[in-house]
C-alpha cells in the first residue's frame, strides 16, 4: 500500500509492484515513456516472452508473493485472483 492507502501500481502482466521503491523495474516504451509493465515482462515495446501463460506467471510469482502471504497456498490464491484481471490477461 502507498502512504495514501491506495494500492501501488502493478505490472499489468505479472503484478510486480511498480511503486516509488521499485522505479528501476518499470519498463520503458520505445519512445522512452514508462510502460505499464516491469522489466521482466516488457522490453523494446514487446513482451519478452509472448508465449507465457497465466498459469506460468502465477507459478513464477508464488515464491515472491509468499514473502507477504506467509504460505504457498495463500500466495497461489492471491495470484489466481489478481493476475487474470491485469491488462495483459483481461
Amino acid at each position: 500500500m502507498t502512504r495514501s492507502g491506495e494500492q501501488p501500481p502493478l505490472c499489468q502482466s505479472c503484478a510486480m509492484p511498480l511503486d516509488e521503491g521499485h522505479t528501476e523495474l518499470i519498463a520503458k516504451n520505445p519512445d522512452g515513456s514508462d510502460a505499464e509493465y516491469c522489466t521482466y515482462c516488457w522490453a523494446d515495446g514487446h513482451f519478452i516472452d509472448p508465449g507465457l501463460t497465466i498459469d506460468q506467471v502465477i507459478e513464477i510469482g508464488v515464491p515472491h508473493v509468499m514473502s507477504f502471504t506467509g504460505s504457498e497456498p495463500a500466495a497461489r490464491q492471491y495470484l489466481r485472483q489478481l493476475v487474470p484481471r491485469l491488462k495483459r490477461w483481461a
